[in-house]
């Protein structure tokens, strides 16, 4: 059954992003998910309908769908600050958050430096390194930004590691992944950094899963979900 949300637009440097909102009961912690690389914060919705009643909430960074995409600003600092002006938007003083694939080192970067409002970070199916844009890009993004800022996004953005910071990363992680062998894009030396260094990670392997890591068996993937977040509530 689909749940009712709100969507906003707000505007950051002349940029407008959005943020879909499922509101929900105030007695359990909100979830904060942050999509794919460009992808669209209307992708959670399964996510937020098996979640409910928590309140949950998915964001829309520049040239997502919906969301600008400016000739200029695209920098990897510049999607971090998008980032930490939607999450500051929300004004949740405590609360998960879930990155999917190429935004998971956003993600980490996030955590290492406000690990005291983060109840729980979950990672899923990608290492703490973001790939400097390459030409190969162009074809695969052609389609879904405009010429102008596709050209900036080429010439700009610079991927970033966080693997530096993972020990400084306080906070519970679930780190979720698919079977390399049906496209799980996190390598098992990345996972095994991550394991490592993580003061507090926990890992499940979805055998049967890819990259998207809630395919052929979705309720799985919501049951880690809802299970981590239970627990880390509980113990808290």
């Amino acid at each position: 059954m689909a749940r009712k949300f709100e969507g906003r637009a707000l505007e950051r440097e002349g940029v407008r992003l959005r943020i879909l909102m499922w509101p929900g009961d105030l007695d359990t912690l909100p979830v904060v998910f942050l999509p794919g690389f460009l992808g669209p914060p209307e992708s959670y919705a399964a996510e937020a309908a098996n979640l409910a009643p928590r309140t949950a909430a998915a964001l829309g960074l520049r040239g997502s769908p919906g969301s600008d995409c400016p000739p200029s600003g695209w920098r990897a600092d510049d999607f971090y600050d998008d980032l930490v002006f939607l999450i500051e938007h929300l004004g949740y003083p405590r609360f998960f958050l879930s990155a999917y694939s190429a935004n998971v080192p956003l993600a980490l970067r996030y955590a290492a430096g406000h690990s005291e409002r983060l109840a729980g970070l979950v990672l899923i199916d990608y290492g703490p390194e973001q790939p400097a844009a390459r030409p190969a890009w162009a074809e695969r993004l052609g389609n879904r930004l405009p010429e102008d800022a596709l050209r900036a996004f080429l010439r700009e953005f610079l991927g970033y590691d966080a693997a530096p910071l993972l020990e400084r990363v306080r906070t519970p992680v679930l780190l979720l992944r698919g079977d390399p062998e049906e496209g799980s894009l996190l390598s098992e030396a990345d996972a095994q950094v991550m394991r490592e260094r993580l003061p507090n990670v926990r890992e499940q392997v979805f055998p049967n899963a890819g990259h998207e890591v809630w395919e052929p068996e979705p309720h799985t993937y919501i049951e880690a979900l809802a299970g981590f977040f239970t627990e880390v509530e509980r113990r808290s």
